[in-house]
């Protein structure tokens, strides 16, 4: 198999070219996302700081929430306070790359989605003068490239997300949960304030660790959450006789027989709920990104304008 077959690994060019693609979602703290995933709900995210600008005297119209009260009753009139949107923020990519991503029956790879995701995510910050920083990792290494908004950092981004794309092998069988509690610990002492933390991946190497690292970067920060799925996870194909292999060893399952079904199903449900409850906990908002279709379009649909203002 040709490492440049489409669908199968990704090559840098490849993800390049997404930053000359028009790339209309938004990431600004306006968008809603609705979340398939956690029931049919708008969750905002908290964006941008905000930087003083003046004061004014009220006129109708103005936010009742920025009267500053203090100016009101010095002066006997009634005073609001103007704040400009700061220009620029942290915007952190978490990107797996781990050997449960390298799986596919559609268009492509989970693990080529993921890298689609970022490369979009990247340039739309990029765009909107935010700077990128990044975590990569699968299940033996973690890369860390600080926040620039430089372009050479994000294509130095790309580069290690291309390398530990194509280091993914069907022959691999390990299926631990990976270094996505490290990557999590790197970025907790990092995200500061009102930084946006993108994790992009399939679910697998969430643990309890994981997910408090996300409750204590999610108190003050946005965290989005960015599940890659494959379609035949969600709806096995029916065969008396289905093979499965993790590149070294094969079963042979009949995935018409009710207690399969019935367990496959149980242990899917199983981990749906442990991101129900994350999300609920934190309003944390979800994308759902299947492998048979262009990662742009669904961004589109999760993310556009004109989402964000219904």
């Amino acid at each position: 198999m040709s490492r440049q077959e489409e669908g199968i690994y990704v090559t840098l060019s490849e993800l390049l070219k997404f930053g000359y693609m028009p790339k209309n979602f938004n990431i600004r703290p306006s968008a809603a996302v609705l979340s398939k995933l956690s029931g049919r709900y708008l969750s905002g995210v908290r964006g941008r700081g905000m930087d003083f600008s003046e004061m004014k005297q009220y006129v109708q119209g103005d936010d009742t929430r920025n009267m500053d009260w203090k100016a009101t009753r010095r002066t006997g009139k009634p005073y609001v306070r103007i704040y400009n949107e700061e220009r620029d923020r942290n915007v952190w990519l978490v990107v797996s790359q781990m050997n449960t991503m390298f799986f596919g029956s559609k268009e492509r790879m989970k693990s080529v989605s993921a890298a689609h995701t970022a490369a979009l995510f990247a340039f739309k910050s990029l765009e909107t003068g935010d700077r990128v920083g990044a975590v990569v990792y699968n299940n033996d290494e973690v890369k860390f490239f600080k926040a620039s908004s430089s372009k050479n950092n994000v294509v130095k981004i790309m580069t290690e997300i291309e390398r530990q794309n194509n280091l993914l092998e069907a022959t691999k069988a390990d299926h631990s949960k990976g270094n996505l509690g490290a990557s999590l610990k790197i970025l907790s002492s990092l995200a500061k304030h009102d930084d946006l933390v993108v994790l992009i991946g399939d679910g697998r190497a969430m643990d309890e660790e994981s997910a408090k690292h996300i409750t204590r970067i999610n108190a003050h920060n946005d965290v989005i959450g960015v599940l890659v799925y494959d379609p035949m996870e969600e709806q096995i194909v029916s065969s008396s006789s289905l093979f499965f292999t993790d590149g070294k060893e094969t079963v042979d399952l009949d995935s018409t027989d009710r207690h399969f079904i019935d367990k496959y199903r149980e242990l899917l449900e199983e981990r749906k709920e442990g991101y129900r409850h994350l999300s609920r906990k934190n309003a944390l908002p979800l994308l759902q990104i299947s492998t048979e279709r262009p990662v742009l379009d669904q961004l589109y649909e999760q993310l556009s304008a004109h989402r964000g203002r219904n």
